[in-house]
């Protein structure tokens, strides 16, 4: 299986730690792993490259220069270039067909067999459905109200079908054309999203169960998919820790944080350490967030934002 990631110098322990929980997790696969990075340091491409090696797998990776992309990078939304950089997979690697791009803020749990044998070859991609919320981007993208939209962070391309139906130019003729400026929020999933409406596979929840789905209030879980999410949600194959405070940073609350934790430690960057997000607001404000989940835990009180987990 072909996987790709996007990622700068800083990112990187981070996305061999996603790399580490996909290799224990699926030791019966062979995995070529694609980086496009927009800078590396070489300690750090040293340490990534005997790090895959060690598991017997293939690494290659490219720097790409954002300035010579074609993609308006203003309207890239909050997170930049990074998650638009899977449109260029197409014409980086022409002789890949089908390949999984994966967030560097996933962990993966359970085999990922299931997505290598789809039988995609009527769709362009395929892609877990988005939060509760994508209501309003499908509303906003002018698509219908019954239509799939999916989430980026994970996603597995038909690249071949992409080379076949010039899906890569569609998507680059919507995310430049001026009028599409002010619709376009979520960077390259909405334009994903429409431009491959129809032709997007939806995937099980289980493969992108967002953090924040196990808040006690239940909000952001898609009501369409309830039925999936009580069937995986002890057993999830892919953690997607979607919050700005990610699980490596001390302030993070997520009780399953664990799992990053423990993956980190079997790479190159055990015991380093990543401080606190920018959102910590100080010991007092930490400690009032550690009685809530004590007091939530215990079944005394129930919070709204305390984790069922």
């Amino acid at each position: 299986m072909h996987l790709l990631f996007v990622t700068n110098d800083a990112y990187v322990p981070h996305m061999a730690t996603t790399l580490c929980s996909i290799f224990e997790n699926n030791m019966d696969m062979d995995f070529c792993v694609h980086v496009m990075a927009t800078n590396i340091s070489d300690d750090n491409l040293r340490k990534l490259q005997q790090f895959v090696k060690s598991y017997h797998h293939e690494l290659d990776v490219k720097v790409i220069n954002p300035d010579e992309l074609e993609i308006d990078l203003s309207i890239c939304g909050k997170w930049g270039i990074f998650p638009s950089l899977k449109l260029y997979a197409v014409d980086l690697y022409p002789e890949v067909d089908r390949m999984l791009y994966v967030d560097a803020d996933m962990i993966c749990l359970g085999s990922l067999k299931e997505i290598d044998d789809l039988d995609m070859s009527n769709w362009y991609v395929a892609a877990s459905p988005d939060e509760e919320g994508s209501s309003r981007h499908k509303a906003r993208l002018s698509m219908p109200c019954d239509a799939f939209y999916g989430c980026a962070g994970l996603m597995y391309f038909n690249l071949d079908n992409w080379r076949k139906h010039n899906v890569r130019q569609a998507c680059f003729a919507y995310f430049n054309d001026p009028k599409n400026r002010n619709i376009i929020q979520w960077g390259e999933q909405d334009v994903i999203n429409k431009v491959c409406i129809e032709r997007i596979y939806p995937l099980n929840l289980k493969f992108n169960m967002f953090s924040h789905y196990w808040l006690h209030h239940g909000q952001a879980v898609p009501k369409r998919y309830l039925e999936q999410w009580e069937a995986n949600k002890k057993h999830p194959v892919i953690i997607h820790y979607i919050d700005s405070v990610k699980p490596w940073f001390k302030d993070n609350g997520f009780p399953y944080k664990k799992h990053y934790w423990h993956y980190h430690a079997l790479t190159p960057w055990k015991g380093q350490t990543y401080g606190y997000s920018n959102e910590y607001q100080g010991k007092k404000d930490s400690f009032k967030k550690t009685i809530k989940n004590i007091l939530h835990k215990l079944g005394v009180k129930k919070y709204d934002y305390c984790y069922d987990c």
